[in-house]
């Protein structure tokens, strides 16, 4: 994630927490608010009940490359609040917790939403579209 797409101005971090809006699955809480601009800025914040700082700065380094790797939409200062179960969690579990609450507050791109859709196969003698 390049320098200009991260939140560092504590006023504006606070402002967030105390106007946006919030969402959350068991590894992580996302707030977020519309920021007027032509890019999506983002912060992490990973608490010492964590662990040492070995394991918080892995954990915000997953969930950077997690980010870079979805396509947000443009113009939203999205802070990620990570809780105690993401001590045990894989790259893959954070990447789909961090997806999952980017689409269910719709900051994330509809073209990217399609692409990482899961595919269904249909069941062996069912016809889609069909209801008997």
């Amino acid at each position: 994630m390049q320098q200009r797409s991260r939140l560092t101005e504590g006023l504006r971090i606070a402002e967030i927490h105390r106007d946006g809006s919030s969402a959350a699955n068991r590894f992580l809480v996302i707030r977020y608010l519309a920021n007027g601009l032509d890019k999506s800025r983002f912060c992490f914040v990973v608490s010492k009940r964590i662990g040492n700082a070995v394991t918080r700065n892995k954990v915000k380094r997953r969930l950077r490359e997690a980010l870079r790797s979805s396509s947000v939409k443009p113009g939203w200062d999205t802070v990620f609040i990570a809780r105690s179960q993401v001590r045990g969690a894989s790259y893959n579990d954070l990447k789909q917790a961090a997806y999952d609450l980017l689409a269910r507050t719709s900051l994330i791109q509809l073209a990217d939403l399609e692409s990482n859709a899961p595919v269904v196969e249909p069941r062996p003698g069912i016809v889609p579209g069909i209801v008997l």
